[in-house]
C-alpha cells in the first residue's frame, strides 16, 4: 500500500489496502485517481483561504494536529514509552493466532497472523532501507527477504509506505542513526526509537525529527494512530492526518476495508511489539477499526498502522511465513511476496562498534575481545597488567624490549636467543650464548649466569660419566652371559660323546642303520645298557 502525501495535502493516503482479488495493478490506479482528486481539494483549500496555508508549506500542519486533537491531551501529539532493555531471553518471541472477530456473533469472521514481542529494541530493532544502505536515493523496491539477508534479521516485516509508480521512499526514514529521508513536516503517524531508549509514536514536527539532543536512531512513517495510551485513536487520525480529505471518503475506505494488516506497537513492559495479520482487499482480514480493538484486546498501549494489503510480509529466519495476496507475474495461480520499500527488522543485539573496534568479535551484543590485552566494552583499551610490561616495553600489545619475553615482559631471553621479545638466535662459536639484549658473543656473564653455566658444565660432566660407566657395565654383563652360555654348551657336547661312545665299543662297528622309519615310531625304545661301570673292569683284560 502506498501513500499519496507526497506533494498532497498533509497524510493523504493511496486507496485500498491492497489489490482487489487477482488484480494486482488495480490498487496504483485507484491511488493516481485519488491522488489528483486530493490535488484539487487542496487547490480549493487555498483558492477559498482554509487551512490558512499551503499543504506544502511547513510548521502549519503540524500545528493543525494540535488544534485537532482532544483537549486532554494538551499540545503533546505524541506519546514516549520507556523501553525494555533486559538482556535476558531470546530476542523476540512471534506467536501465531487464529482468532475470531468478533469474539461471539453471527458475523464473526477468522483472522490468522503473527504477533512478534521484541526486548530490548533500542539495540534489537532496525529500520532498513530496501535492498540496503541507499535503497531509498536509488528508489529502489526489494522483496522483504532480500533486505533481511543483508542485516541477518531474526523477524522482518514491510515498513512504511512508498510510491507504487516510483518506489519513491515516503514519510521520515531514520535508519540505525542516519536520517534517511525528511518529510518536512508532512503529518502522518509515526514511530521511532531514540538514543536513550525511549519509544516514540504519533505526530512529530520537523523540528522534533531533526532534534540533536535526543536524536531518533529509528524512525519510520505510516498511516493511522491506530491506539493512544490504550484508546481507539482511529477518528482523532483521520482529522489530524487528512484534514478535510475524509470528505471525498477515499481516507474512510481506507479505514474501513478489511485487508491484510501490519502494525507496530508495544505493551505495558515497554516491549515492542509486530503485528501481521494475512488477508487480501476485499476479501479476507480486517480493517483499521478491528485491527485497532484487537489489538487494545491483546495488551497493547499505543500503536500505528504501518504499509499492508500487497506489501504485507512477514519473513522469520530469512524465510517466508505468510500467504502473500499479490499473484505471481509467472502464473497467477501462485502468491508471491511483493517488492516493497523500508523494513522492520529484528536482529541479535549489536555492538558499539560493531567491529569492537577491530579487536574483537561481537556475541549477543557483547564484545569478546582478542589475545591478552585489549579490555573494555568496545575492545578499545590496552591492559598489559599493573607492571605495564614491567617497565620492559611498551604497551602496544606488550611488544618487549630487546633481552625481555613473556606476556608481561617478565622473562628473560633463554640462552641461545636475543633482540626483542626473543625473536632472533644467537650465532655464537661452540653453541655459545650471546648477549640477550646486542647478540654479541664477546660478552662476560654475570654471577648468576656463571652458576648457571657451571652449574651446567658438572650437570653434562656427571652425565657423560655415568653414561660411560652404564656402557662398560652393561658391555661387562653382555659378556659373562655370553661366557656362561659358551661353556654351557661345551659341557652338554661332553656329556653326550660320553653316553653313546662306550656302546659303540661294546657293539662294534657296523654298516647297518635301521630305517629312518623306524626311528620314527614311538614304540622302538632304546636298548639296555648292560654295561657294568667303567670304573670296575678294564674292557681289554676281559678280551685277553
Amino acid at each position: 500500500m502506498a501513500a499519496c502525501g507526497a506533494g498532497g495535502g498533509p497524510g493523504r493516503a493511496g486507496v485500498g489496502a491492497g489489490p482487489a482479488p487477482g488484480r494486482g495493478s488495480g490498487r496504483a490506479g485507484v491511488g493516481t485517481v485519488v491522488a489528483a482528486a486530493l490535488a484539487v481539494v487542496g487547490s480549493l483549500q487555498v483558492a477559498r483561504g482554509a487551512g490558512g496555508a499551503m499543504p506544502g508549506s511547513r510548521g502549519s500542519r503540524h500545528r493543525h494536529v494540535r488544534d485537532c486533537q482532544p483537549l486532554k491531551y494538551g499540545n503533546v501529539t505524541h506519546e514516549a514509552w520507556p523501553g525494555d532493555n533486559s538482556t535476558a531471553g531470546p530476542v523476540a518471541v512471534t506467536r501465531t493466532f487464529v482468532s475470531y472477530i468478533p469474539p461471539e456473533g453471527s458475523d464473526r469472521k477468522v483472522i490468522y497472523g503473527h504477533f512478534t514481542f521484541v526486548r530490548n529494541p533500542l539495540r534489537t530493532f532496525s529500520v532498513l532501507e530496501p535492498g540496503g544502505a541507499g535503497g531509498c536515493l536509488a528508489q529502489r523496491r526489494a522483496p522483504v527477504e532480500e533486505t533481511a539477508k543483508l542485516r541477518k534479521c531474526l523477524v522482518a516485516q514491510n515498513g512504511g509506505y512508498f510510491n507504487m509508480e516510483t518506489g519513491e521512499c515516503l514519510g521520515n526514514v531514520v535508519s540505525d542513526g542516519r536520517l534517511v529521508r525528511d518529510s518536512g513536516g508532512l503529518q502522518n503517524a509515526q514511530f521511532g526509537i531514540r538514543k536513550d531508549g525511549t519509544m516514540v509514536f504519533g505526530y512529530l514536527s520537523e523540528e522534533d525529527v531533526l532534534d540533536q539532543s535526543n536524536p531518533f536512531v529509528q524512525l519510520v512513517s505510516g498511516v493511522v494512530w491506530l491506539l493512544r495510551n490504550g484508546e481507539v485513536y482511529i477518528n482523532q487520525s483521520r482529522a489530524a492526518e487528512c484534514g478535510d480529505t475524509q470528505t471525498t471518503g477515499t481516507f474512510d475506505r481506507f479505514i474501513n476495508v478489511i485487508s491484510a494488516r501490519t502494525a507496530v506497537g508495544h505493551d505495558s513492559q515497554g516491549r515492542l511489539v509486530l503485528v501481521h495479520v494475512d488477508g487480501q482487499t476485499e476479501s479476507r482480514g480486517v480493517n483499521l477499526w478491528e485491527m485497532a480493538e484487537f489489538l487494545k484486546q491483546q495488551g497493547v498501549i499505543n500503536a500505528i498502522n504501518l504499509d499492508g494489503g500487497g506489501s504485507a510480509t512477514l519473513v522469520l529466519n530469512g524465510t517466508l511465513a505468510n500467504y502473500p495476496s499479490e499473484h505471481c507475474s509467472f502464473d497467477s495461480m501462485w502468491r508471491c511476496p511483493r517488492s516493497i520499500s523500508t523494513v522492520v527488522c529484528v536482529h541479535e543485539p549489536g555492538c558499539d562498534p560493531p567491529d569492537c573496534s577491530g579487536h574483537g568479535l561481537c556475541v549477543a551484543g557483547h564484545c569478546h575481545c582478542d589475545g591478552h590485552f585489549w579490555a573494555g566494552p568496545a575492545c578499545d583499551t590496552l591492559d598489559c597488567g599493573p607492571a605495564n610490561c614491567s617497565l620492559h616495553g611498551v604497551c602496544t600489545g606488550c611488544l618487549c624490549d630487546a633481552g625481555w619475553t613473556g606476556s608481561n615482559c617478565t622473562e628473560e631471553c633463554p640462552l641461545g636467543w636475543f633482540g626483542p621479545s626473543c625473536q632472533s638466535r644467537c650465532a655464537c662459536d661452540h653453541s655459545c650464548p650471546c648477549d640477550p639484549e646486542t647478540g654479541s658473543c664477546n660478552i662476560t656473564h654475570h654471577g648468576a649466569l656463571q652458576d648457571h653455566l657451571h652449574r651446567g658444565t658438572r650437570l653434562g660432566s656427571w652425565l657423560s660419566l655415568s653414561s660411560a660407566l652404564a656402557l662398560v657395565l652393561l658391555l661387562s654383563a653382555l659378556g659373562n652371559v655370553g661366557l656362561v652360555l659358551q661353556v654351557r654348551a661345551q659341557r652338554q657336547h661332553r656329556d653326550w660323546d660320553y653316553r653313546y661312545h662306550p656302546l659303540r665299543d661294546i657293539n662294534g662297528d657296523t654298516s647297518h642303520r635301521p630305517p629312518s622309519a623306524a626311528w620314527d615310531r614311538e614304540d622302538i625304545q632304546e636298548p639296555e645298557d648292560t654295561r657294568e661301570p667303567e670304573d670296575t673292569q678294564d674292557p681289554n683284560q676281559e678280551l685277553l
